[in-house]
């Protein structure tokens, strides 16, 4: 028996461990010198987290697309608003 999509304990697991991998990956990207890149990076890394977040656990993933415009836009935002000062000093 073949499956099309992972059953949803399966993608929730997945989910999670993307998500840890990601902190841990900012971690150790945190722990270098802060290079524009290392910020860029460490940056992009929690954003995805983010982005998953949303989509996954909030549920958002099969919600109607205002929805996820309104919390994507704001991940945007956030992203800009932190990222600019810090990327442009």
């Amino acid at each position: 028996m073949s499956r099309t999509e992972p059953a949803p304990r399966d993608a929730a697991t997945a989910t999670w461990l993307a998500i840890v991998a990601l902190s841990i990956a900012g971690a150790a990207i945190g722990a270098h010198p802060a290079t524009r890149l290392v910020l860029a990076a460490a940056l992009g890394a929690t954003l995805l987290k983010g982005k998953l977040v949303i989509d996954h656990f909030m549920g958002l993933r099969h919600a109607r697309l205002r929805w996820r415009l309104m919390l994507g836009a704001w991940l945007l935002v956030l992203g800009l608003l932190i990222g600019v000062p810090l990327l442009w000093h």
